[in-house]
Parts: structure tokens; sequence; C-alpha cells
């Protein structure tokens, strides 16, 4: 018995590694995400005053997120109907702001270590919520993940030895305040960086951290309700009816990312200020004549699930939605598009809980599997939209939500966009969770100890 504790001898060393690697990687996560977390409730603050603001001037108010601010909802129209023909220069006016790169294109700068052009991150952030207190119908996340991300790449600079995780602390809590869900938050910031099912788990511990700690702080301003806070059960039963949603859902993802790409061929003549232009002229003359299309759509969604709408109503608000999409896409508008995806698909499952049958569900059901499902195609985030489905609508749901999800990621085209996703090669050797891309360290300091190997995000 006495070799023992010499066989076991390493693991105080062990042990004391993984304390120095881990124990700091945790503190900074925290620290990251709960900064992160109060910068963006101000900049939604601000969001929410210009939106209001600009509400007045041309007499609209969109219904907002019921987890939120509730279904409040003004519609008065513009005092003097030239007033909005103001959309299209504003819009212009806002394209040189941003910069045309999206949260999968920083992110992956940030994780090899290339700083973007100066004042990139501050642009995009102020170009997306300009546009979107202009009814654009982009995402809020794209401004909130934006912000995250540049605090948590600045702070990766700062501390070299955290590997680059802290990028990924910050994108989540930025994720998790714009969709109300941390957990979901922080798996999307960690799938959207490859094209595939690959996942980083060294980067999931940051951004797991960073979103809780994140949605800890933002829900102190805002609440922590569910953004659709639809509570509802199904039974085993509902499986083909998830698999019928899947497919639908994996068809109104293709025909909005295939057309949007189409659209944004046949426009890369133009200069980006006339592009832009073209989506204010679209909003102005919606504004007049269907102005339930303008902005995000989570709060339509709600009322989506109500008798309030008609189907026919429904069906119209559907496709309204559709093709502003697709010309927001293709012109590349300012802002993110998984809020946009989760506001197509839950018209999709709204729509189709108004048909009778003996598979008919709660439209909330539908509204949210329907949601989940577009979101997992688009944002080629299956697991993300899986758990969002989750938090917002409660475990119960599962049965409908995976089938749909998994039919629609799977049937959804997947294609490497401009803005940069990329798939690190799996393989026996290096897989992307032990290999993540990374800078080098910088050497220790004259005089300081070495240590074996620093924490990779």
């Amino acid at each position: 018995m006495r070799p023992l504790p010499h066989t076991l001898g390493f693991l105080p060393t062990l042990f004391g590694e993984d304390l120095r690697q881990t124990g700091p990687l945790i503190l900074y996560s925290a620290f990251t995400g709960a900064l992160a977390g109060l910068l963006v409730a101000l900049l939604n603050l601000l969001l929410r005053a210009l939106s209001a603001l600009l509400g007045l001037l041309f007499g609209y108010l969109p219904p907002e997120a019921p987890g939120e601010r509730g279904l409040l909802q003004a519609f008065t129209g513009p005092p003097f109907w030239p007033l909005a023909l103001l959309l299209p220069p504003l819009f212009a006016l806002t394209s040189f702001l941003g910069t045309g790169q999206g949260l999968s294109a920083l992110l992956l700068a940030a994780r090899e270590g290339r700083p973007p052009p100066r004042h990139t991150h501050p642009r995009t952030i102020l170009g997306g919520v300009l546009q979107i207190s202009l009814y654009s119908p982009m995402g809020r996340e794209g401004p909130f993940g934006v912000l995250g991300l540049w605090l948590g790449s600045a702070l990766d600079h700062r501390f070299p030895r955290m590997g680059g995780g802290l990028a990924f602390a910050g994108l989540a809590a930025g994720l998790a305040a714009a969709f109300h869900a941390p957990v979901a938050g922080a798996l999307l910031a960690t799938e959207i960086l490859y094209r595939s099912l690959l996942l980083e788990a060294r980067a999931l511990t940051p951004a797991l951290i960073g979103a809780l700690s994140g949605f800890a702080v933002y829900g102190a301003f805002f609440g922590y309700t569910p953004l659709l806070p639809f509570r509802v059960e199904v039974e085993l039963t509902a499986i083909p009816l998830g698999a019928l949603i899947g497919l639908l859902a994996a068809a109104l993802a293709t025909f909005w990312t295939e057309g949007s790409r189409f659209l944004e061929g046949r426009l890369r003549g133009l200069v980006l200020p006339l592009r832009h232009a073209l989506l204010g002229l679209a909003l102005a003359f919606l504004l007049l004549f269907l102005p339930e299309a303008l902005g995000s759509g989570l709060g339509w969604v709600a009322i989506a699930t109500t008798p309030l709408l008609p189907p026919l109503a429904l069906l119209y608000l559907l496709l309204a939605k559709l093709l502003l999409l697709l010309l927001a896409q293709g012109v590349r508008a300012h802002g993110g598009p998984y809020t946009p995806a989760l506001v197509l698909g839950g018209f999709l499952g709204a729509l189709l809980a108004r048909f009778s049958g003996p598979l008919a569900l709660p439209p909330e059901a539908l509204a949210l599997a329907g949601g989940a499902a577009v979101l997992s195609g688009v944002a080629r985030a299956p697991f993300a939209a899986t758990v969002l489905a989750a938090e917002w609508g409660g475990y119960a749901i599962l049965p409908l939500v995976i089938p749909a999800v998994l039919l629609a990621y799977v049937l959804t085209p997947a294609h490497a966009p401009e803005e940069g996703f990329k798939e690190a090669p799996a393989t026996p050797e290096a897989p992307p969770s032990e290999t993540p891309l990374q800078r080098e360290p910088p050497p220790p300091a004259p005089g300081a100890d070495a240590e074996p190997g620093s924490p990779r995000g």
C-alpha cells in the first residue's frame, strides 16, 4: 500500500494547474458578462428613447414583445404624409455608419487575433441602433452582440492569458440580453463561429458564465421574463406536426436566404447609400399602407397567437414581412438576422394553428416551434434554437420543437457568407475544442516563473 501516494502524487500538481487556468477564466468571464449586461442595458435605453421619439414623429409605435415592455402600440399615421418620405434619405445617411460586417465576421476576427479596422465596432453598433429605431425589420441582437463582443475583445487584449475566451463571454451576454435567454445566448455565441455542428468546448465555458452574469445585470433593468412567455405542454403525438413545421420552416428559410443572396447580387452595382435608401422607401410605403410589417415583429407574433388577427390578415402580414426581410438582407441592412427568423417562423406556426384537425395544437406552441425551426436553418444553430424554445415555453414543448428544428437545419442549404462563417477541421489528433484559433501567448516577464500553459477559450 506504500506505492499509492507515489502513484497519485501528480494529482495536486494537476489540480493546482487547473485552478490556475480555470479560476481566473471564471472570474474574468463573469466580470465581462456583467459589464456587458450593464452596457447593453444602457444601449437598450437609448434604443427605446430613439424609437419613441421617431415613433412620435412618424405616427407609429410598433408593439413590443410582452416579456420586456408589453404590447404597447400606437398608430395615428404621420401628421403630414410626406413625412414618410424622410425614411429613404435617413437610411441613406445611416449606411455610412455600418461596415457591412456581421457578428460572425467580427467574432472570427477576434478569435484569430485579427483586429478589425478602426471604429468598426462603434460604427456597427450606432448604425444598427439608428436603423432599428427607424422601423428596420432587423434584430437588436446585432448591435447588442457587437457591443458585448467589442468589450470582450478589448479585455482579451488586456488579459491575453485568457486565450480569447472573453470575446465569447461578452458576445453571449449581449445575445442573452437580446433574447432574454442566457443558455441559448451562450450556445448561439459559439455555434455561429462554425458552419456545422462543431462546438468549441473551451469557448462554451466563458460564454455560459458571461451570458448568465450579463443577463442577471440586464434583467435588473428590464426583467427576467421570456420575451414570448408561452408556457405550453405537448405530448409525443406532436412529433408528426413538428416534422411538418420543420419542412415548411426549411422552405421559408431557404426562400429568404437564397432570395436575399440573389437580390444582393443584383443590387451589388449600386452604392450602399442608394441600396439602403431603397429599404427606406419600402418602409415609407409600408408606413402608409401596412404599418404592421414595420419593426422587429415579436410583438405581432404575440398578437398572432390570439383571435385578434384573422387568418387572411395573418397571411398578408407573413408575406409582407418576408418580402421586407428579403430586401433588408439583400441591401445588407444593419442589425441581426436572428430575431427576424423567429418572427417569420412565429407567423408560420400561428398560421398553421388556424387550421383545425386531429393534430391541432395551441398557437403558442406552434409559434415557438416555427420560430425555433426557422432560426435553426438561418443561423445554422440547432442547439441554440432548441434551448431558446425551451427557455421561452418550457421543456414540455420539446417533443414538438426537436423534430422541427432538426429537419429545418438539415434541409436548409448552408452557405459561408462573405462576413465569415468558418469551420475548423475536426481530426482525432486536433479537435476544434482542444485547438481553438488563437494567437500565441506573450512570453513571460523576465524573472517570472514559466507557466506550463495558458487557458484557451
